[in-house]
């Protein structure tokens, strides 16, 4: 009986092997795919980490915008109680400094915002009609500078930078703020500094504030970031020597190193100029800006 039963056994275990396998596992891939159907549920896994750290990673960036959207309301105030006449001194001391500066003087292919009044910007206006006016003043057009200014382009944090010769280049916007007109007078397309050959040298930059570490907080709307990176890819595609990052700076604009919140998205800037002078923080800011110690503040 026994031997009756075993071979029953051996008769119907090939069948209930394959409904089991039909019914719960699928056919074995071939030996080349062995390898990735193993590691799938392995990598699976990874999306319940990632899960897990993207929980955090909100945490910690709504703790960011917030800690931004209170600092912003401090400048804000303390740049509407700044007294009219020290404005306007620290603009001139500003100004002054850039265009005395070799670094500058040095810089060929250039990038800066046109100031606005209402939003308390450094002033920028006698700055920009330097760098236009410079080969005509010095009658050498081997230092002629080529200038890019920003127009935004939509409000998903779109900006362009258009290349102008003449503060008649630029118009108001909706805002009433100034920026070029994306074709020229003659009804010709504007130079994109996106589009041209030759590398960039130097950023004009704006802010709300700034720490001593080169953390820039802007307005929030995510535009010169959004560019910065955009450009900073461009050039080590091109192999391009990375542009200096500099931004102008009221002395109450100043913040202590580590006071403003930093994500993935902001670009640090190489170096602030304030009326007291010039404060490298980057190794490529003291590279080229050979600096005295008695230039730095």
């Amino acid at each position: 009986m026994v031997a009756s039963l075993a071979g029953c056994c051996r008769c119907l275990l090939p069948t209930l092997l394959q409904r089991f396998q039909l019914r719960h596992f699928p056919t074995p891939l071939p030996l080349q795919y062995s390898y990735i159907s193993h590691q799938l549920p392995y990598r699976r896994r990874p999306s319940i980490f990632f899960a897990a750290m993207s929980s955090d990673q909100t945490s910690n960036l709504d703790d960011a915008f917030k800690q931004k959207r209170l600092l912003r309301s401090k400048v804000r105030k303390s740049l509407k109680s700044m007294d009219p006449s020290l404005r306007s001194q620290e603009d001139e001391a500003i100004q002054n400094i850039v265009m005395e500066a070799p670094w500058f003087k040095s810089s060929r292919r250039m990038c800066a915002y046109i100031s606005c009044s209402a939003l308390r910007e450094v002033d920028t206006s006698k700055l920009l009609a330097h760098i236009l006016q410079t080969p005509s003043s010095s009658g050498d057009s081997s230092v002629a500078k080529k200038l890019y200014v920003p127009r935004v382009e939509d409000k998903n944090s779109n900006m362009r930078m258009f290349l102008i010769s003449s503060m008649d280049d630029l118009i108001a916007n909706s805002m009433d703020i100034l920026e070029p007109a994306a074709v020229d007078r003659n009804g010709n397309p504007r130079e994109d500094v996106m589009e041209s050959d030759e590398p960039v040298d130097l950023f004009i930059l704006p802010g709300l504030a700034f720490d001593k570490s080169g953390r820039r907080l802007g307005r929030g709307g995510g535009y010169y970031d959004t560019f910065l990176r955009k450009y900073q890819l461009r050039a080590k595609e091109k192999n391009w020597t990375q542009p200096l990052l500099v931004a102008l700076t009221y002395s109450v604009q100043i913040m202590e190193e580590g006071a403003i919140s930093m994500t993935d998205q902001d670009v640090p800037v190489d170096a602030l100029v304030s009326p007291s002078g010039v404060i490298p923080i980057t190794a490529a800011a003291l590279e080229r800006f050979e600096l005295s110690p008695s230039a730095v503040k």
